[in-house]
């Protein structure tokens, strides 16, 4: 048994008091070391690890190469179809009558430009469609702990999504042809809401580099959160 000062009044009291005698401030805490949340954790009940950054990280660009490539060759074959076109459609619209051929003559510069613009609002409309998709697949952010997955994703306002590891029925892994030779893959996490209620979350990650692996990260941590008990989730 020691003595020891309380923190309200500085008057010497036991470690084994409960409460200090001069000014009744409760002495527990003191007295064995432990704060409120380890007091009132029930007997036997595992303590709570700290949380931990297992793994972190943002879509691929590759996950976009197909569409970047279905972009890059729509640009090629339109602007090719619009320059060997163009000539052969100004001798149609002049071979139609004398009067479109007169026009054509005098306003083949503005016809000409026409062409351009139009050519440009065409190709330039799937390739800012294509930045954006990427801007917004890029504004995604995920971050695995021991305790939680986390999505955060929207470019100008943000949404969390946030799963409990604990609550994780199913881990399912998507990868085609082509995002494997990329390296990238698909991985989505299905939970079921606490106490059995019958809903259910689904996150997909999407453009996750190494994904096999990190898939094994997700497994391991839900199998952790769980207290190591048997992994029955279909995986």
């Amino acid at each position: 048994m020691a003595i020891v000062a309380c923190p309200e009044c500085k008057g010497q009291v036991s470690s084994a008091a409960a409460a200090c005698p001069h000014c009744g401030h409760p002495m527990a805490t003191i007295a064995t070391g432990m704060g409120p949340a380890a007091l009132s954790r029930p007997p036997g009940a595992r303590p709570v690890a700290a949380e931990q950054t297992l793994w972190q990280g943002s879509p691929s660009v590759k996950a976009m190469a197909i569409n970047i490539a279905a972009t890059a060759l729509f640009a090629i074959v339109v602007s090719a179809a619009a320059f060997a076109s163009y000539r052969p459609a100004l001798r149609l619209i002049a071979g139609i009558s004398t009067g479109l051929a007169q026009i054509v003559a005098d306003d083949e510069p503005g016809l000409r430009l026409a062409a351009v613009v139009l050519v440009i609002f065409v190709v330039g409309g799937r390739i800012a469609r294509l930045l954006w998709r990427v801007v917004a697949l890029r504004s995604q952010h995920y971050r695995l702990t021991n305790q939680r997955l986390l999505l955060e994703q929207g470019v100008f306002s943000k949404t969390i999504t946030e799963i409990d590891l604990r609550t994780v029925d199913e881990i399912t892994f998507r990868q085609s042809f082509s995002e494997r030779l990329l390296g990238v893959g698909e991985i989505t996490v299905i939970s079921s809401e606490p106490g059995g209620r019958g809903s259910h979350e689904r996150v997909r990650l999407a453009g996750v580099l190494d994904p096999r692996n990190v898939r094994e990260s997700l497994r391991t941590a839900a199998y952790d959160a769980t207290g190591s008990q048997v992994f029955m989730r279909s995986t």
